[in-house]
């Protein structure tokens, strides 16, 4: 039954932060420390061995899924750099059109008015036309890109987790056969 309880608790501490771990590990080898179990030293043993192991698999996930995360934010910051010069061109080419359209705002004559309106679709068309395109074209591409940078991230983080939860796994049931191993001493 203790065996039972001291893996209960050493899954709670496999879920929590990695700061509060080494204060939690502290705590278990208190509690091995200050309470009379069966076979306390090989137990005691047991945990001095694969704690650390725990640890260390703890230690290279966190920063494996760090690097899943820092090379997709990188992989993003490159993509969205790249395209400054083109969100560039397309702002001066609106920004043009707009003070095109201000100057048509600004005449109080009538008809001067509404000739400055009609040549707005004859010399700006173009001009519109290569925004909106450019825009969309950009757009997909930009999605696409956006699409395998986060697939490339989900297939890292994936590969990290599942290493943790086999090596997790496998050191759990070393620490469980050593535990067993120690009952069977006492």
């Amino acid at each position: 039954m203790k065996i039972i309880y001291i893996t209960l608790l050493l899954f709670e501490l496999l879920h929590q932060q990695q700061a509060e771990t080494s204060r939690s590990l502290t705590s278990l080898t208190d509690y091995l420390e200050h309470n009379d179990l069966a076979a306390s030293g090989n137990t005691k043993q047991c945990f001095a061995s694969y704690l650390p192991k725990l640890e260390q698999v703890g230690s290279v996930w966190s920063t494996a899924y760090s690097d899943c995360q820092q090379q997709a934010a990188t992989g993003r910051d490159t993509l969205f750099s790249q395209l400054d010069g083109v969100q560039l061109q397309i702002r001066n080419a609106a920004l043009r059109i707009d003070s095109y359209i201000g100057n048509c705002l600004n005449i109080t004559n009538v008809l001067d008015y509404f000739e400055c309106f009609a040549k707005l679709s004859k010399q700006q068309l173009l001009t519109m036309y290569n925004i909106s395109f450019n825009a969309s074209e950009n757009a997909l591409s930009i999605t696409q890109q956006l699409n395998g940078i986060d697939e490339q991230r989900y297939l890292c983080t994936n590969r990290t987790e599942r290493s943790y939860v086999l090596g997790t796994a496998q050191i759990l049931d070393a620490l469980d056969q050593c535990l067993q191993d120690a009952a069977k001493v006492a």
